[in-house]
């Protein structure tokens, strides 16, 4: 079987997506809402900025590790402490059923690039 990427990563993270109701609204705690949100601004923040990244040390300084009070940390807290517990049982459901892995993959998979 051909795997396919794709430099489309807004397909790959949106797929499935149209299985969802459009009107289905959801109530989450606003704290951690905002930790999600200010999560994303420092990223918006770091990578907009071409000059933030001259290396690939300061990647590796912006991410850390899980133990640091970096990057990386921000994000895996952001989506398995936080938003993870904003999603509905169904919807959580369908992540562990694959309903949203998108056949293609991304381009930096490909080890042929």
């Amino acid at each position: 079987m051909t795997k396919e990427y794709t430099d489309n990563l807004e397909e790959i993270a949106t797929f499935g997506f149209e299985a969802i109701d459009p009107d289905e609204k959801v109530e989450v705690n606003l704290k951690d809402l905002m930790y999600v949100f200010s999560t994303l601004q420092e990223y918006q923040r770091f990578f907009h900025q071409p000059l933030h990244y001259k290396n690939i040390k300061d990647i590796e300084r912006f991410l850390g590790s899980i133990n640091e009070h970096a990057g990386f940390k921000l994000l895996h807290t952001s989506i398995h402490e936080k938003m993870r517990n904003m999603l509905p049982a169904h919807i959580d459901a369908k992540y562990g059923e694959g309903d949203f892995d998108s056949p293609k993959l991304p381009f930096y998979y490909d080890g042929n690039r």
